[in-house]
């Protein structure tokens, strides 16, 4: 891949990612170390890793990745315990194949058993033009997954075991495709694929004051959401969720990030838009009560119903006027 946009200065750094098979329309709001990070790993012909917690939108940056470059939406793959490695590549069908062999049309051709992985439908397109491939949550799978993968892109070439003679696509080395690997740092990766990516973390700010203006920042990409929310309700709810996070810390359990937060306020501007003028701010308020919880407080071991003292309306009108 010779284009190379993530060098160039942003006209704008909202990104609206359209409606794809895998994922919903949603906007992007792009940071420098991610220009910077995708602009390394485009020069150096490397995988970018991503890490951070949940909800932080690592696999949205492989979609903002691909609009920059203009290219499809990336090409997916999701990690599961039972990935094998080779499955980047193809995976073969051997019990379609011994069944048909037990029919009285008998075999049919190599082709029909070998169905194409993420990396060889990637080979297939890199010739036409930029292609993007996100490999998600790859610390669910075995250590030979990473490994195998640089291996694989190392090589740039493959063949089918089971049909030698089948031909397969070769990939040349400037049509490189970008990989962009995430990781929820379940599972120690390999420090050998580590040092071998180009590496993002893109966890949020620890400072409460810097973790809302992030918060609110990216929400507030989210124009037609943003716009259907009050402000002081929108204050509101960011100080609920960094309460939520801070008792879930305090109690050793996983925080809540960005995607609930959206998630929470798209709730409470579809069940008030019914409603107008101050009325509907008072609604929302009202709702926050009702339904934050349910967004917010997710681990094991809470109160039947998830009851706990919802943020004060006066804290965060206060905290809005500071």
């Amino acid at each position: 891949m010779t284009h190379n946009p993530f060098t160039q200065p942003l006209a704008n750094t909202r990104s609206e990612l359209p409606a794809c098979e895998r994922f919903e329309a949603t906007s992007h709001l792009w940071s420098q170390p991610e220009l910077d990070a995708l602009a390394l790993a485009v020069a150096a012909r490397r995988p970018l890793l991503v890490r951070g917690e949940p909800g932080s939108g690592k696999s949205q940056l492989a979609r903002a990745a691909a609009k920059l470059l203009e290219a499809q939406a990336p090409l997916v793959q999701v990690i599961h315990p039972r990935f094998e490695p080779r499955d980047l590549l193809y995976r073969y069908d051997t019990i379609r194949r011994l069944a048909d062999a037990n029919t009285p049309k008998g075999l049919k051709g190599d082709q029909d058993y070998v169905h194409h992985g993420v990396l060889w439908r990637a080979w297939e397109s890199a010739a036409k033009g930029p292609v993007v491939v996100l490999i998600d949550e790859i610390d669910k799978g075995d250590a030979d997954v990473p490994n195998s993968l640089l291996e694989i892109l190392g090589q740039r070439s493959f063949q089918v075991d089971e049909a030698q003679d089948m031909s397969t696509p070769k990939l040349a080395a400037h049509a490189m495709p970008l990989v962009v690997i995430t990781t929820n740092e379940e599972r120690e990766l390999p420090a050998a694929f580590v040092r071998r990516c180009v590496v993002l973390n893109l966890n949020p700010p620890k400072g409460e004051k810097e973790l809302k203006d992030w918060l609110l920042q990216r929400v507030q990409a989210h124009q037609s959401l943003a716009a259907s929310l009050h402000p002081d309700v929108l204050n509101r709810a960011i100080d609920q969720v960094l309460a939520d996070r801070g008792d879930a810390e305090r109690e050793g359990q996983p925080r809540v990030g960005l995607a609930e937060t959206l998630d929470l306020l798209t709730a409470l501007g579809e069940v008030t838009k019914t409603f107008t003028g101050p009325e509907r701010a008072t609604k929302q308020h009202e709702w926050l009560d009702r339904l934050s919880a349910y967004a917010l407080v997710k681990h094991a071991g809470v109160d039947p119903g998830q009851r706990r003292p919802p943020v004060p309306m006066k804290q965060a009108e206060d905290a809005s006027a500071g």
